[in-house]
């Protein structure tokens, strides 16, 4: 009973927690200032943000949770060369396979490109990659870690940074697990790039940001033309392609996860 309270029951309280102080702002207020009326994601991060030094602390035994993460030397951080790098990466993927879609007559640039869009695109991007990447590979990763071996708690994040993100009921079957590949393949890639970095979390960020803000920035100056074979580069989501749910991206993901099993430099800490 113990080790279900401590391993199971603990984090989902610590989770439920967070969600119910996150949206009583917006169940409380939304009726006098509008606003707030499906904003209440914002509200559950701030709370998850300044709950996640003294969970650290209690949990994990890290004293300075925001120091070993990076963002107490924010400046190094965005300066760093693996920053840089997975930044740099996720821009050329987008790149890319934008080149083959547009090689392949299946892109076309707009006419009108709405340059407003550029700071909603800046802020999803900052906002994506800093929140999922401390939700998934630092608060579950690090509690799975309390009671799992390190290759499991990769592997079982990973399911469930894929499983949480929706199901597209308006595709197939075939799609729907393409998708789901992906998503796992990315969610592991992201996991092995932390743990090569550890603990700072800035090139895990800079890669998921990347990937989400260079495919938003794409959407907002290029459309789909016509059918395309969406197998190999996506299935169409939003009026665009997401490129996870392609063989092309799955097997680029699968590259890079390689690259990074081969190169880790501190997987010995985890173990």
């Amino acid at each position: 009973m113990n080790l279900l309270f401590r391993y199971f029951l603990t984090p989902i309280s610590f989770a439920g927690i967070i969600y119910i102080l996150g949206i009583l702002p917006v169940l409380l207020f939304s009726s006098f200032v509008p606003f707030l009326i499906g904003k209440e994601y914002i509200f559950i991060f701030v709370v998850f943000i300044f709950s996640l030094k003294i969970w650290a602390r209690k949990r994990w035994n890290q004293q300075d949770i925001w120091m070993n993460l990076g963002f107490s030397q924010f400046k190094y951080s965005l300066l760093n060369h693996n920053f840089k790098k997975e930044l740099f990466k996720s821009f050329m993927i987008i790149l890319f396979w934008i080149f083959l879609l547009i090689l392949g007559g299946f892109l076309r640039f707009k006419s009108v490109v709405n340059f407003s869009l550029l700071l909603d695109i800046l802020f999803t991007s900052i906002f994506v990659g800093v929140a999922e990447e401390l939700l998934f590979r630092v608060w579950l990763f690090e509690e799975l870690k309390l009671c799992l071996s390190t290759n499991k708690a990769i592997f079982c994040q990973s399911i469930l940074f894929s499983v949480v993100h929706p199901y597209n009921v308006g595709e197939s079957l075939t799609v729907n697990i393409l998708m789901k590949i992906g998503l796992l393949l990315i969610g592991i890639y992201l996991n092995l790039l932390r743990i090569n970095n550890y603990p700072n979390i800035f090139p895990s960020i800079a890669f998921h940001g990347g990937i989400v803000g260079f495919m938003f920035l794409a959407k907002s100056t290029l459309y789909v033309q016509g059918n395309y074979p969406y197998l190999i580069y996506g299935t169409k989501y939003d009026s665009f392609i997401n490129p996870v749910s392609g063989l092309i991206g799955i097997f680029t993901l699968f590259i890079l996860n390689l690259y990074q099993i081969k190169n880790l430099k501190k997987f010995s800490k985890f173990r």
